[in-house]
């Protein structure tokens, strides 16, 4: 029996699955880690945090009397924008940029500047370039700690990092590269003119590979530390989102994915995207030949979450007393409101609103509020109001010429069989729940598997390990049609009132 070790690296956690030929779960395990945010837009993480938590969890997997010598694939799965220089030794010359890090605002504005949004798009398939890509992230280390910039060896995203601990080589992979704006998408290689504009040597980043292709194998020093064998590979994986499309078989021009966590982040599977489509979509290279539009917005499950720690704390601390979950009481509440919420509309854009129209300055707004209006109404306004955030979202990949057949939901959302009608009837589309509900470790297995001939290809994986028979829901509802109106054109009223309390704030801070 062969075995693929999968590590599904996350903001504040990493999961470690093992999985066997037949892809079933052989083992699994989760450790936390904090991230360090002294100030605001600031979050970083030492590199060695990273790697005492791999390694722990590699000792998990030994100590259930694994033979490791079986494990023939190690596989990362990883967040796309967190920056690590090393030196020539391999050593962390400073803690781990996060990928919400913030600090660079105004290192990727001059890029913006100089090099011009439709450009930029138009190469590297980023919707907007922000503070959060690593491009931006290492021109911030050249100004403000160019000691670090001068002896960095090679600038690594968090995958590339894992893999260099374990095979001493320095490669990466195109889909992790989609968001790093140094990487031609189209061309698949390095952009000289972004390079250029942030003064970047190209020998100071690793080489491209592609998804699930081999690295290496384990070193003799890093099996030492360990506790993994000389005989294992290592292979690329994906970016998290890419992984978790993959993993839900998200593999074809119709299929549609959405997961609802902190954000919603929708992909969809093109072979040929626009890349003069006024909205920008942002744009992930995929596994093989193809791409993903990946449009997104900021605030999902998280506005879920405050609603149940400031609006609902008696639901919070009944769940506490009876070991339920706060938040199927919480659905319990919402199905005391009908569709439409009495009038209630939630714009759930508490922390800005991207494409389409974007709006980094939008806030959070229920309107419709009456002397009538019920907690039920504010509970089912705001699983309401991320429907229509995604509704949104699938009518602009349709302008770029992508029909959804079926979505297929993913994330915290999906364990809501009410979120999950509430979205088919705003959007009239049919919404299925994976049955293995871990697709982001499930899709860099396929690619592990793929790359070191467990399975003939990751079209074969998908076929094997991917089973979409779970519960499926589609309930229209007229009501929606009226109700979504409503929110688009409440939005588009309320874009100059954001726009200039933000300039009175400015005046008078």
């Amino acid at each position: 029996m062969k075995y693929v070790l999968t590590f599904d690296v996350g903001t504040t956690a990493m999961k470690c699955t093992l999985y066997n030929e037949l892809f079933d779960v052989v083992f699994f395990d989760s450790s936390e880690y904090d991230l360090i945010t002294p100030e605001a837009g600031i979050a970083e993480l030492p590199a060695q945090v990273y790697w005492e938590t791999f390694c722990m969890s590699v000792k998990k997997v030994r100590s259930g009397g694994i033979n490791m010598e079986q494990i023939a694939a190690v596989t990362f799965t990883t967040q796309g924008e967190t920056l690590i220089p090393i030196d020539s030794s391999g050593q962390a010359l400073y803690p781990a940029i996060v990928w919400i890090d913030s600090r660079a605002k105004e290192e990727a504005r001059c890029l913006r500047e100089q090099l011009g949004e439709d450009e930029i798009y138009r190469h590297t398939g980023a919707g907007e370039l922000t503070g959060a890509a690593p491009v931006a992230k290492l021109m911030w280390l050249a100004k403000h700690e160019p000691k670090v910039y001068e002896k960095t060896e090679k600038f690594l995203l968090l995958e590339d990092y894992f893999i260099y601990r374990l095979t001493g080589k320095a490669v990466t992979e195109m889909s992790l590269l989609s968001s790093a704006g140094w990487f031609d998408i189209r061309k698949e290689c390095y952009w000289g003119e972004m390079l250029e504009a942030a003064k970047l040597d190209e020998d100071k980043l690793p080489q491209i590979c592609g998804c699930g292709e081999v690295a290496g194998n384990i070193t003799a020093s890093a099996a030492e530390e360990t506790g993994l064998s000389t005989k294992t590979l290592v292979t690329t994986g994906a970016m998290d989102q890419v992984a978790s499309a993959v993993g839900a078989g998200n593999i074809r021009e119709g299929m549609v994915t959405e997961t609802t966590g902190t954000a919603l982040v929708v992909g969809a599977y093109t072979a040929s995207p626009d890349f003069e489509n006024p909205q920008r979509i942002t744009i992930y290279k995929d596994y093989g030949h193809g791409f993903l539009y990946m449009p997104f917005c900021n605030t999902a499950g998280i506005v879920l979450k405050w609603f149940r720690d400031t609006l609902a704390e008696e639901l919070k601390k009944e769940a506490h007393l009876s070991g339920q979950s706060a938040y199927d009481l919480i659905d319990d509440l919402a199905l005391q409101s009908p569709a439409g919420s009495n009038g209630l509309i939630l714009l759930a854009h508490f922390a800005g609103k991207p494409l389409p129209s974007p709006c980094d300055l939008a806030k959070g707004v229920f309107y419709g509020m009456t002397l009538a209006t019920t907690k039920a109404d504010l509970a089912r306004a705001v699983l309401e109001g991320i429907g229509y955030m995604l509704k949104e979202i699938l009518e602009t990949l349709e302008m770029a010429g992508v029909k959804a057949e079926e979505i297929r939901s993913m994330g915290g959302g999906a364990a809501s069989p009410l979120w999950c009608e509430i979205k088919s009837g705003i959007c009239g589309k049919p919404i299925r729940i994976m049955q293995n509900k871990e697709t982001t470790s499930l899709g860099a297995a396929i690619l592990g598997a793929a790359a070191v001939g467990i399975c003939t290809s990751v079209e074969e994986g998908v076929k094997r390990a991917v089973h979409g028979d779970g519960p499926c829901f589609f309930k229209e509802e007229e009501i929606y049609k009226e109700k979504y109106r409503t929110y688009q054109a409440l939005y588009r009223a309320l874009i100059p009132v954001f726009e200039s309390e933000a300039e009175v704030c400015e005046h008078t801070g």
